[in-house]
């Protein structure tokens, strides 16, 4: 006990990757993802809702302009369908997407995603160390830089101190004051789900803790997605997931919701309902 594997010389030392060299690999790796025929037509299958939001952020990254963007929608409406139609179109023009997430399995479906804590090496415990461990002169601050477009999806599940750590590290990457360094990057998520994780918290810490009460939250222009394509053929199901996921829902003397009976399915067992 104690004792650090590299004791015991197993492994040669022109075998052990440095940490340059594992940079450069990410770096190689995100400049030669390649965007497959399926993913650039995404773009032509976005609905109304998802073409606008298209829209207005390919136009402030062609026209290298700011822009600080959450997209807003319910499972369903297709977020990453358009977060996928974004990174394609500007990886076909040779330009450098970052993918990223809250969680592993958010990150897992986007082309090329990784976890934002992986990406921009945020503290796990973002309580007691809030700091992104990246050098200004390393590769992946190059990297950063050279991004024309930041996805960062599952935003609702992180904690605001996260996304304000971010904000901090492209600042001082890019050397200004202007919001995510004048970055163009797109949020996403849907506060109507998880939020934030607090040890021992209560529900009104779970909010406080979230993006929405941070002072970056006010700042981000909102686009908002509401047509679920998940469940189209089921508009009451789709109705009434609203009502309870925006608080309009009425409650029982029990402070609970009640299930309509039409959303129902009765189940025999053994015979039994």
């Amino acid at each position: 006990m104690g004792h650090n594997i590299n004791e015991y010389k197993l492994i040669a030392e022109n075998f052990k990757a440095s940490k340059a060299t594992k940079e450069g690999r990410e770096i190689f790796f995100e400049r030669n993802i390649i965007v497959t025929e399926e993913e650039l037509l995404l773009r032509q299958k976005l609905n109304h809702e998802q073409q606008m939001a298209y829209n207005v952020i390919i136009d402030r990254i062609s026209s290298n302009r700011p822009g600080a963007f959450f997209v807003d929608g319910p499972g369903g409406t297709g977020k990453t369908f358009l977060y996928r139609a974004l990174l394609a179109t500007v990886r076909s023009k040779g330009f450098i997407a970052l993918a990223t997430a809250t969680s592993g399995v958010a990150a897992s479906i986007l082309p090329g995603g990784r976890t934002a804590h992986s990406r921009f090496k945020i503290s796990i415990d973002i309580d007691e160390n809030f700091s992104c461990n990246i050098s200004k002169q390393s590769s992946l601050a190059c990297l950063i830089r050279d991004a024309k477009l930041i996805v960062w999806d599952e935003v609702s599940t992180a904690k605001k101190k996260m996304i304000e750590t971010f904000d901090l590290l492209l600042k001082d990457l890019l050397n200004t004051n202007v919001l995510f360094g004048g970055k163009v990057v797109v949020f996403g998520g849907d506060f109507r789900q998880t939020l934030p994780v607090v040890r021992n918290g209560k529900r009104e810490d779970f909010i406080h803790e979230s993006l929405l009460y941070s002072d970056i939250w006010p700042r981000l222009e909102k686009l908002q997605l509401s047509e679920n394509m998940r469940a189209k053929t089921d508009p009451a199901f789709c109705e009434s997931l609203m009502r309870i996921g925006n608080g309009k829902e009425p409650l029982t003397s029990e402070n609970k919701i009640e299930i309509p009976k039409s959303l129902l399915s009765l189940i025999l067992l053994n015979g039994n309902l």
